[in-house]
């Protein structure tokens, strides 16, 4: 008898069951899953109090998942309109409200009233408000810590827009159509840390917009048509905490020098998608002293700039920086670009007491060896950090490809080899050009201190007004109780 042909059979028998309960089973989900779409099949369109009592009991299971003890969600019900009283019979411990992909563009003023002390996140995306000015729904928030107007049609904001708001952490305004940052704009909102505000029209901001913005970490500005006369350093100098600044695709064609000077705390800037590219009258490397004094700056990314050539003492200047990202650029594969790679650990590794160690015949796979192995590259931070040398190597894009010269064309950065060599003179003089590189100027020096100065000033006054406003109160308040 053939066993194996009455195996067969059986596991044939066994797959057709088991096909079959499934189709049964699958059947039955998509039947329960039809049932239980078919209240909000059709829009609510205008959203009151009554609409909640007017649902079936067959319906506790679509209430159960809109209402819960502490979140409201009414996500792409078609709602056009809700009415003052609409949340009246619902627990006042609400923390997250979500109205997203709805057609709104007025809220009433008392429609979060019992909410006031409890409600943290508000997701407003993708609705129709074209302006908050007349929207004064957001006055008694004063626990709001998220509140998300991305993808609606503002087009004007004020700073009276988020008044109440004395606890916001969050705010998204991403992809509406703003064009103008006025005169400190959130000053209302001074507690914000992370501030979204890419993919507008922002072609204009005020030098004193982010005035206030002590506790900003996270700025993203990508898909701006901004420019460079935009930003300077005036705009960031409030931003003593930023850590992050997005600035993709922002129409810049280059920055200042010394932008980052107040900004002591940032770690990373996205520079990708702008064109930094060297014209024939100006041969210069673009983005020089940019980034001195920027001295937590961890990476920067370059992806897709047209940049040519690196100033190469503007980022040995910044010994924390570890990471340069520098796809898709025609780069001009110098020495100073491979100095940024290798730092300057060359001086303690390949060096003795008589000059070069020559035990390493092949000094390039010697260096990479350092650079890529985690145990090798642990014990080369623990001499930095004991100051052996001057800083550690940059780790370049592993993708990114050399333009010129010809005989490395189209190679990878990290697939070249033989750099030691013929750089060896180049890299020893690197570092004492760049010794002095990033001293400040008189000029720049005198207006820092300005500035510095200014704020103090700003800081006295108001504390003097306060005390004088204080003394007064005083007075009056013992001038009418005789």
């Amino acid at each position: 008898m053939n066993y194996s042909i009455i195996i067969y059979v059986l596991v044939l028998l066994i797959r057709i069951t088991f096909t079959y309960e499934y189709n049964d089973d699958h059947d039955d989900e998509k039947q329960v899953a039809s049932q239980s779409s078919l209240p909000i099949s059709e829009p609510i369109q205008h959203l009151s109090s009554s609409i909640f009592d007017s649902l079936s009991q067959s319906n506790l299971s679509l209430i159960s998942i809109l209402f819960t003890d502490q979140t409201i969600n009414l996500d792409s019900l078609g709602i056009f309109s809700i009415e003052p009283d609409t949340f009246n019979n619902y627990h006042p411990s609400v923390t997250t409200i979500i109205l997203s992909s709805n057609y709104l563009s007025y809220l009433p003023n008392n429609l979060f009233h019992l909410f006031s002390s409890s409600l943290l996140n508000l997701n407003l995306q993708h609705n129709q408000f074209r302006s908050l000015q007349k929207n004064y729904f957001l006055r008694r928030l004063e626990y709001l810590r998220t509140l998300d107007l991305s993808k609606n049609q503002l087009y004007e904001l004020y700073k009276q827009d988020f008044t109440g708001l004395k606890r916001l952490e969050t705010l998204i305004l991403r992809e509406n159509k703003i064009t103008y940052l006025s005169y400190a704009i959130f000053s209302r909102c001074r507690t914000i840390t992370t501030l979204d505000l890419s993919d507008n029209e922002i072609s204009m901001i005020d030098s004193n917009a982010f005035r206030s913005l002590y506790r900003l970490k996270i700025l993203l500005f990508s898909n701006n048509p901004l420019g460079q006369r935009s930003l300077t350093t005036h705009l960031l100098e409030p931003l003593k905490n930023l850590e992050y600044f997005d600035l993709e695709n922002t129409q810049l064609n280059d920055l200042p020098s010394f932008l980052f000077i107040s900004n002591q705390r940032l770690q990373s800037i996205k520079l990708r998608r702008n064109n930094f590219q060297t014209t024939i009258t100006n041969s210069r490397p673009n983005l020089q002293q940019t980034f001195c004094h920027a001295h937590s700056l961890v990476e920067i990314d370059l992806v897709s700039t047209n940049l040519r050539t690196l100033d190469v003492c503007t980022y040995d200047q910044l010994p924390s920086l570890r990471r340069l990202y520098l796809m898709n650029n025609p780069l001009d594969c110098t020495c100073d670009l491979f100095y940024l790679k290798y730092g300057d650990i060359y001086r303690v590794l390949l060096t003795d007491e008589n000059g070069l160690d020559r035990i390493h015949p092949d000094i390039d796979v010697y260096l990479d060896r350092w650079i890529s192995r985690p145990e090798l590259r642990r014990h080369l931070e623990k001499s930095h950090a004991r100051g052996d040398f001057h800083r550690l190597p940059i780790e370049l894009s592993l993708f990114a490809r050399c333009a010129t010269p010809e005989q490395w064309y189209d190679r990878e950065i990290g697939n070249i080899s033989g750099i030691f060599t013929q750089c060896q003179q180049r890299w020893f003089t690197i570092q004492e050009e760049c010794q002095n590189y990033c001293q400040l100027d008189n000029e720049i020096q005198t207006s820092t201190m300005i500035i510095n100065s200014i704020s103090s000033s700003l800081m006295q006054y108001k504390l003097f007004s306060v005390q004088l406003c204080f003394i007064l109160f005083v007075f009056f308040s013992l001038y009418v109780s005789c």
